[in-house]
């Protein structure tokens, strides 16, 4: 039922967007020629003439949909001059059409939001709590010690603020022991410590075989302070230097001791990048009752884990009135905007993984069983996000979305004549395969994550 539920939210999404073209033609006495769900080839599962529409369900019904014009039927038996022609409407009249699908999109995620915060009276944060769950029995000495209690809320790791599920499980993994990467920074620190033990070296010396060289007490990584990007399971930008199994070797054997005999010609830098690679510790301040509590240095293994376990609690904003359900609405689409925005700034740079990419698939899994684990609160709240989205998106100048059939109308307004239709119907044709490929794309990717990666 969680799912059946979901594929009918999603295609209420579709049919309001629709429904807004068609409503807006309408308006403007343009003449409507198809109506239909899903895209628009293979076969019809359902198909109806009411009037003069014709009304449709295609196969792929969950994929999206469309709304047609005479204008795209060249037997379509209307006079080129004919009124009812899209193409012979005024710019302002066809720009209302093309912006009124995504119009009817943010109007229906507004409305969810809002529907929610009344009938609910509270709207997720989108931040979490992150508390100690349980502290495991075999735990590290050094978390046993550090005083970490059952129920601790974990305040900030590294000084920064917690506020999301997942930031003590990346902490923990970003600052383990052994993760056989250093930045370039670390590196230099330890050469000048090396060197400094060692004088009779320099950064371009060669370390033979049998000699002896002097070695300092391991030298912590800097501390991790997650970014965005890493919460998020973003690409990481940063530089690192990486060590390749017989620097790992290296590093082993020589970790925690004064000194290390060379057992092969070695340059320098390499062996120093072999015994920079140590740990990052972790500070951590819990809030216990009504005190703050900064807990002592505490590092991870080679496994990255603290040996306990976390239970994030969402913050949730309780909603009280009308006007205060609004202004949250307002503050809450705004939010999701500016994420949606930069996600897409990150997708066109290659910096979102593609276990990060998801398509109607995984959308479908993942709000199918929000709704089956927290009802449709959570269900309609995840709706709403996924209309923004779709306005967004659908608002993009790319050929064959509304937004670029709306550059076209732009492009006719400045030089004062349209577009040859040539020109249009070949921009769209390649965009519309283009973006036919990325949604096949999409689908395999979802089936990858879900059945093979398991991940959803």
């Amino acid at each position: 039922m969680a799912i059946i539920k979901m594929i009918l939210l999603i295609g209420l999404l579709i049919f309001v967007h629709e429904l807004g073209h068609f409503f807006v033609a309408k308006m403007f006495k343009m003449k409507v020629e198809r109506f239909c769900f899903g895209l628009p080839f293979g076969p019809v599962l359902y198909e109806k003439k009411i009037g003069d529409v014709t009304y449709g369900i295609h196969w792929l019904f969950f994929l999206g949909g469309y709304v047609s014009f005479p204008d795209d039927n060249k037997d379509n038996g209307l006079p080129p001059d004919s009124p009812e022609l899209f193409k012979n409407k005024p710019i302002y009249q066809r720009a209302c059409v093309l912006l009124a699908g995504v119009t009817a999109n943010l109007i229906t995620a507004y409305v969810l939001v809002i529907f929610c915060c009344m009938h609910w009276h509270m709207l997720p944060s989108g931040q979490y709590d992150i508390y100690i769950k349980d502290i495991a029995p075999n735990a590290k000495i050094e978390t046993i010690k550090s005083g970490m209690q059952s129920e601790d809320r974990i305040v900030s790791i590294n000084g920064k603020e917690v506020k999301y599920p997942n930031e003590l499980q990346i902490a923990t993994q970003a600052s383990k022991k052994f993760d056989n990467k250093i930045k370039p920074e670390h590196y230099e620190k330890v050469l000048t410590q090396f060197l400094t033990l060692n004088p009779d070296y320099n950064a371009e010396s060669v370390l033979e075989k049998g000699g002896t060289v002097k070695l300092s007490e391991p030298v912590l990584e800097d501390k991790i302070v997650l970014t965005e990007n890493q919460i998020f399971g973003l690409k990481n930008r940063e530089k690192y230097i990486y060590l390749n199994e017989e620097q790992q070797k290296i590093r082993n054997e020589a970790y925690g001791k004064d000194s290390y005999t060379i057992k092969e010609n070695i340059p320098v830098n390499t062996f120093v990048e072999a015994i920079s690679d140590t740990y990052a510790p972790l500070d951590i301040t819990v809030q216990r009752k009504d005190e703050k509590i900064n807990l002592q240095s505490l590092y991870t293994g080679e496994d990255g884990t603290l040996g306990i376990s976390f239970l994030p609690k969402e913050r949730i904003k309780d909603i009280n009135s009308f006007g205060q359900a609004v202004i949250e609405t307002h503050n809450f689409m705004w939010e999701n905007t500016k994420l949606m925005i930069k996600s897409l700034k990150l997708l066109v740079t290659g910096q979102i993984p593609r276990d990060k990419i998801a398509g109607v698939v995984v959308i479908t899994k993942v709000g199918s069983d929000i709704i089956a684990k927290s009802g449709m609160f959570k269900g309609l709240i995840l709706t709403a996000i996924i209309s923004l989205n779709l306005a967004i998106l659908n608002i993009l100048p790319v050929p064959a979305l509304d937004g670029g059939h709306l550059m076209f109308l732009v492009i006719e307004k400045i030089k004062g004549s349209p577009v040859k239709e040539k020109v249009i119907e070949n921009f769209s044709n390649i965009f519309f395969y283009i973006l036919i490929t990325l949604i096949l794309f999409l689908v395999i990717n979802d089936i990858w994550l879900i059945w093979v990666q398991k991940l959803y």
